[in-house]
């Protein structure tokens, strides 16, 4: 029993493990938490070293990937250094990973949002779906409060969730961490901004391809525990085929709602495509995302668990 505890790999099993149920059972505070102060460091950077608008594409490209660098290379070194010099490594890397898969704050804001929406509070529901969203949520509708709840757990645990478990378990500790940094950067140079258009892009796209292998396998599991005939033929009849616009007909057709739509980012409209299911959202949908969401966890976490398994087995 020693020597299985022991191996690097079934470690990693335990790691992983004792992450999922941290997020499961407990809410570090935002006010303490790791990743707040990173994302202050971020915003900080961008504000601080974004080119103005006199300055070509290019400039904002060049600056963009210089910050990011700047900002994101040092700490990355810095904790796999730590991580590779201590004497019990697994240690820091269950530190690390239950810092990184802070997906619960996201839960328990939706479960306020929910609890704001089942009492007919609208002011007070905005202000809980404007801290899980990057859109302007003032002027929401009951509908569009639910959609945009729906939407933003849905991707967050495709990206996040998903996201950092499988590059855990693809490429350790500072593999997640990486990946974590990167989507925070580009969470919080929000392409939207006016001022981050150029900016943002380089990590932007770098980021579209590192969520791809994990929102593909976070989708297709949510497809298996749910409505697959439903969830498919919904991304067959979307109008557009962008990633964005696929995952959310793939929820919407399992739901059997509308997602998708115009939303307003700094004052502005942006048309997207509405996709999904032939209803609008109601409360009884948004309980249902929620249980979906929810099975959906489980049973990443359990093929991410066999996979470790397997490759502990193997080695």
């Amino acid at each position: 029993m020693t020597e299985v505890i022991s191996d690097p790999q079934y470690q990693s099993l335990l790691v992983l493990w004792l992450a999922i149920a941290v997020d499961a059972l407990w809410r570090w505070p935002q006010s303490t938490h790791p990743l707040t102060l990173m994302r202050y460091l971020v915003l900080q950077m961008g504000r601080k070293v974004v080119p103005s608008r006199d300055f070509g594409p290019s400039q904002h490209y060049i600056s963009g990937s210089l910050a990011a660098l700047v900002l994101l290379a040092p700490l990355v070194v810095c904790i796999a250094i730590l991580v590779y010099m201590a004497q019990y490594p697994v240690f820091f890397e269950a530190i690390i990973l239950v810092s990184l898969l802070d997906f619960g704050y996201q839960r328990q804001q939706y479960k306020k949002v929910l609890a704001s929406v089942g009492r007919n509070k609208k002011s007070l529901a905005r202000e809980m779906v404007q801290t899980i969203t990057a859109r302007q949520c003032n002027s929401l509708t009951d509908i569009g409060i639910a959609k945009a709840a729906i939407e933003s757990l849905w991707l967050k645990f495709l990206y996040l969730y998903c996201g950092v478990i499988f590059y855990f378990v693809v490429a350790g500790p500072i593999g997640a961490l990486i990946y974590r940094l990167l989507l925070l950067t580009s969470w919080q140079w929000h392409y939207r901004t006016p001022s981050m258009a150029f900016f943002a892009k380089p990590v932007r796209k770098l980021v579209y391809w590192l969520t791809l292998p994990p929102a593909a396998i976070g989708g297709l599991i949510t497809l298996l525990i749910s409505h697959p005939v439903k969830g498919i033929s919904a991304i067959k009849r979307a109008s557009v085929k962008d990633k964005t616009s696929l995952l959310l007909a793939l929820m919407g057709g399992v739901l059997g709602v509308k997602l998708g739509g115009p939303a307003i980012y700094a004052n502005k409209k942006i048309r997207y495509a509405r996709v999904g299911g032939v209803n609008e959202v109601k409360y009884s949908h948004m309980l249902k995302a929620k249980s979906t969401i929810t099975l959906a966890m489980i049973a990443t976490s359990a093929f991410a668990s066999l996979t470790l398994l397997a490759m502990a087995v193997a080695l």
